[in-house]
């Protein structure tokens, strides 16, 4: 299976993000600040969050078995069924120790490529767990940023994984910068 398709993937793992000091989920904020610009808020109420979209994006959700997919790529996945960047979030329900599945995820997915950095943070009941890869082993090479999170509370794991081909990474990062320094998560699901 390709790995830019969009289906749900807990097990492929090239993964990472960047350790940004004040990055990741503001817990049970109902209201998001005035987007920067360029972007806009999409809230996706099946999960209680909301995340910023770059300007003439695409945005998919799907749900296939137990796992919600949230898909927010610069090609249109409906067009051409993949995408090459992009944010991709899976949500578990139900995982029982989501907070050690977290860790053992990034765990798994550092052996997947050239780890630029591994990082942890806590924020409330969520325990996030961050990697940044470089892969060269699947052609184009590709960089990756993952973060798993684990709600304690309620056994929910969130994956936000942002990706782009070498060749457009610079340009590619300034929008997935933003998009996993800033998005909103319930702590209650």
């Amino acid at each position: 299976m390709d790995r830019r398709t969009p289906t749900l993937r807990l097990t492929l793992g090239l993964a990472a993000i960047l350790s940004l000091a004040a990055a990741g989920p503001r817990a049970k904020d109902p209201t998001p600040p005035p987007a920067p610009a360029g972007f806009a808020w999409k809230s996706v109420a099946s999960i209680k969050a909301a995340f910023l979209v770059p300007d003439g994006w695409f945005f998919k959700e799907e749900l296939r078995k137990d796992v919600r997919g949230i898909f927010i790529s610069k090609e249109s996945i409906d067009q051409s069924g993949r995408f090459e960047t992009g944010l991709t979030v899976n949500v578990f329900k139900n995982k029982k120790d989501a907070p050690a599945r977290a860790r053992q995820y990034i765990a798994e997915q550092a052996q997947g490529g050239d780890v630029v950095n591994l990082w942890e943070q806590e924020n409330g009941a969520l325990k996030l767990y961050g990697a940044r890869l470089h892969v060269t082993h699947d052609p184009p090479a590709f960089t990756e940023h993952v973060l798993a999170i684990g709600n304690g509370k309620t056994d929910t794991l969130y994956v936000l994984m942002f990706e782009s081909p070498d060749k457009t990474w610079d340009e590619a990062w300034k929008k997935g910068e933003v998009m996993l320094k800033d998005f909103r998560l319930d702590d209650d699901i």
